[in-house]
């Protein structure tokens, strides 16, 4: 082999060491520009997600004069706000930090598939005292059970509670966001269900639908059942009512006593449904509750 053969090889292979050399630093830089890029957009995607989850998870406090003390609430807005004013629903959730995460993605979807209106949601936490205290619409003192005596000690404030959400809460929503509702529900399960049922017999002006999964009527030897006899009929559009197959303690029978009443002295406006949930029991039939009680009010 001649030198300049030789020489030619070197080169060529030092030529080739240099292209390679050139390339593997362009892919560093193309690799070190796409992980940057993607990690700007992890960042900007977990920013978004961290946003939200702030937004959903903070609560507003109100000074309540009917209830003399700080009450927490959550709204939850439906997107495009202002182009949906005029055409708004609200959905009070009582035991809302249960169920307001699952209403929102609800009332989301439920609204793009066109089966309910665009939907303000007022999400009422709760504590086991503050069910007892507020959802019960007497002060039960006929028969008092053992270990609950603390519990019914704070019952039958209903009324109290009735008047904030109707003359203070509900308002200062309106207010805030300058909007008017066109129709309002309001969903309870177990004690909480015993409260929207509350609001419909004793305080029908405040709401036009009701969603009871498995509600408390036992309580005070079925006061609201005694109550609805003696109206012999409610004011409402829309009532719905749940219950599992294996809810104890009467539960299921209660709710299908209701609904065979009410669907006998209803208007011929007024909707009433009701479902028995087969494998659900009083603990789980709350969820599903939801879900089939939205659809079931719907537009």
């Amino acid at each position: 082999m001649s030198i300049f053969n030789h020489k030619s090889r070197i080169l060529g292979i030092d030529s080739r060491c240099s292209a390679f050399k050139k390339a593997k630093s362009m892919n560093k830089i193309i690799f070190l520009l796409l992980s940057i890029l993607i990690i700007s957009c992890n960042d900007s995607t977990k920013s978004e997600i961290e946003k939200e989850n702030i937004k959903l998870s903070e609560l507003e406090t109100f000074q309540s004069k009917s209830l003399k003390k700080n009450i927490q609430y959550k709204i939850i807005l439906p997107e495009n706000l202002e182009i949906k004013k005029d055409s708004l629903s609200l959905l009070v959730l009582l035991d809302g930090d249960d169920y307001s995460g699952i209403a929102k993605n609800l009332t989301s979807l439920y609204e793009f598939g066109d089966k309910i209106s665009p939907t303000v949601i007022i999400s009422l936490p709760s504590t086991r005292e503050s069910r007892w205290t507020y959802y019960t619409p007497t002060k039960d003192t006929t028969k008092i059970e053992k270990g609950f005596e603390d519990l019914y000690s704070s019952t039958g404030k209903f009324d109290e509670f009735a008047d904030f959400v109707h003359n203070e809460l509900i308002p200062s929503v309106e207010e805030k966001y300058k909007i008017n509702f066109n129709q309002k529900t309001i969903f309870g399960h177990s004690l909480g269900g015993l409260g929207s049922l509350s609001f419909a017999v004793l305080r029908p002006e405040i709401f036009d639908n009701y969603i009871a999964a498995s509600p408390s009527t036992m309580y005070d030897q079925h006061f609201i059942f005694k109550t609805i006899e003696k109206k012999g009929n409610l004011i409402f559009n829309s009532m719905f009512l749940t219950a599992g197959l294996n809810d104890a303690n009467g539960y299921r029978e209660n709710v299908e006593w209701l609904k065979k009443y009410l669907s006998e002295h209803k208007s011929e406006n007024q909707k009433v449904g009701m479902k028995i949930y087969d494998n659900e029991n009083h603990s789980t039939s709350g969820l599903k509750s939801l879900i089939d009680g939205i659809e079931f009010i719907g537009k």
